[in-house]
């Protein structure tokens, strides 16, 4: 067997300037054919490429005639809203299928020779771009707004006329939706101000039966209950005081109807002689009987104003007391001189009293009709007592009403004060709906008289006399960056795989060994011809190959319709 060989692994040398000069000789073709190919490739694309025409036309809302001050403007959308709105239905697929399907323009016919009709719409609806722009403040000091319409398209004049057909869209669009907006605004109030006012009204249904069902319990009866619960106490007081004059005045005439009958009795007696002795005892004890009932009124008004220790208190007890002792003696004496009376044989009722005279049967009449008085006055002081007592336990039953008024007020205050709130917010409503509701009738006035808010045409739309794509030149300059790239990265992979010695400083690097001198490497003289033949006509095929294409390309181009 032969000796193992031991092969040992060597790091390439950094290369240099010079290494890099001499790689992109060697491998000049890698990157040449590339960087040819990529600009042939690009040139042709270019220019089979068809250009894309954009015509546009810019739309400015101007603001409602009428100054806002005189109607102001209740239909404030901004501009982003507006062209949402107009948007969505100028780009629907009804709009754009008419649009699409129109005899005159037919728009996109491969697409809708090929593909569904949906196809061509979406294609359609990138095609068309809306944006906005503020064009500064107006007189009114609103930002005027305004919006560009574009379209691209092959044909130059097809997309003028699409552009066109848009601006006109929009404009009559706009007029719809406004007076559309104008409309169901209006009708919208008028429902909401039909439901306000029919809250209004049960809200002020509610407060008049509830005023009903709380009468005299309101807030607005506060005062007069109090000032009524004060006079009926006070008319109490006076009926009591007044049934207290009136059982005085009673046992008065009482006392005076005693004293009348027994003198009357008296007068009646068949002894002539006590009569006058009688008449004389009975005066007397009404006499003290009155003089009694005098101190004790007056004991009574002084009790009122001091206590029964004071002095006069008592030194009028005492003068009541000798009174009645002295009123005592006096009818005691009466009853010794009638028993004494009573012991002797009586006339017949039936023989006239023939020792009275003329003058002392008139004084019998008269005692007489005096007690029948007395009698009628005390019959009538208690038809009054008694009328003053109804009268009291109706003044207490209005005291107990009026006391449970005054005690419900707070709970009703409160009820009532809630009702009174829902009642001004209700009218509030009321108030700023009708208002609201009478400036959509303005708005909508406006709108149809054509004042209100409109779109006007700023810059109609324009014929574009150059593309807008494709950049020939963008695209011939990446192509031949593309190629260019790539054949360095095949001229670097190729590099990268060829491990041989390329010069001396290879040599001296990887062999440690001093060089004496180099020879030149020798190849046949004919095969180096060839090679160059050969080299010279694969350069001169593709040059030309790549020069037909690109010219074909371009004659395709100036040949073409150029969008007409």
């Amino acid at each position: 067997m032969g000796a193992v060989q031991n092969y040992v692994t060597v790091s390439r040398r950094p290369p240099d300037i010079e290494d890099y000069i001499d790689m992109l000789r060697r491998h000049r073709s890698w990157i040449i054919g590339p960087t040819y190919a990529g600009l042939v490739i690009a040139v042709v694309v270019a220019f089979f490429w068809p250009d894309t025409f954009e015509s546009q036309a810019v739309l400015r809302v101007t603001p409602q005639m009428v100054s806002e001050r005189v109607v102001p403007d209740t239909q404030d959308m901004a501009l982003g809203q507006l062209l949402d709105g107009l948007r969505t239905k100028i780009l629907s697929r009804t709009s754009l299928t008419a649009l699409i399907s129109d005899s005159k323009l037919k728009l996109y016919p491969r697409l809708v020779q090929r593909y569904p009709i949906e196809d061509a719409i979406a294609k359609m609806q990138q095609d068309v771009t809306i944006t906005s722009s503020g064009l500064g403040a107006a007189a009114n000091g609103r930002v005027q707004a305004a919006f560009t319409v574009k379209f691209r398209y092959p044909d130059k004049y097809k997309a003028k006329q699409v552009v066109e057909y848009l601006v006109t869209a929009f404009m009559d669009q706009n007029t719809v939706v406004q007076s559309q907006a104008a409309s169901e605004t209006k009708s919208f109030l008028s429902d909401q101000l039909k439901d306000a006012n029919d809250r209004l009204q049960t809200i002020q249904t509610n407060i008049t039966k509830f005023r009903e069902e709380n009468a005299g319990r309101l807030p607005d009866n506060a005062i007069y209950n109090s000032q009524n619960l004060s006079t009926l106490e006070n008319r109490v007081s006076a009926s009591d005081e007044r049934v207290n004059g009136l059982n005085l005045e009673r046992r008065n005439l009482e006392l005076s109807l005693d004293s009348s009958q027994q003198v009357l009795g008296f007068m009646n007696s068949d002894v002539q002689q006590a009569a006058p002795a009688q008449a004389r005892v009975n005066e007397e004890v009404s006499n003290l009987d009155r003089q009694i009932q005098a101190e004790k009124a007056a004991l009574a008004v002084m009790r009122v104003s001091y206590r029964d220790t004071y002095p006069d208190i008592k030194a009028q007890e005492a003068k009541i007391a000798s009174l009645e002792t002295q009123k005592q003696q006096t009818v005691k004496q009466e009853q010794q001189e009638q028993q004494a009376q009573d012991a002797k044989p009586a006339a017949k009722p039936d023989q006239p009293n023939k020792g009275l005279s003329v003058q002392q049967q008139a004084n019998v009449a008269g005692q007489k009709d005096r007690i029948k008085y007395i009698q009628t006055q005390i019959e009538n002081i208690d038809a009054e007592i008694k009328r003053a007592a109804d009268g009291k336990a109706d003044l207490e039953k209005q005291i107990v009403a009026v006391r449970a008024k005054i005690e419900a007020s707070p709970e009703v205050e409160q009820q009532y004060n809630t009702l009174n709130q829902d009642l001004m917010l209700a009218k509030a409503n009321y108030d700023d709906v009708s208002h609201r509701e009478r400036e959509s009738e303005t708005t909508q006035d406006l709108q149809e008289r054509h004042l209100g808010e409109q779109l006007e045409v700023l810059d109609s739309a324009s014929l574009p006399s150059n593309p807008v794509e494709p950049n020939r030149w963008a695209i011939s300059g990446i192509g031949v960056a593309m190629g260019m790239l790539l054949g360095l990265v095949m001229a670097g992979a190729k590099e990268a795989k060829d491990s041989s010695l390329k010069n001396l400083k290879d040599v001296r690097a990887y062999t440690n060994l001093p060089v004496l001198s180099s020879i030149p490497l020798l190849e046949n003289a004919l095969l180096v011809r060839r090679k160059r033949r050969l080299f010279w006509l694969a350069w001169s095929t593709a040059i030309i190959a790549g020069s037909a294409a690109m010219f074909i390309a371009m004659t395709y181009y100036m040949s073409g319709p150029k969008g007409q």
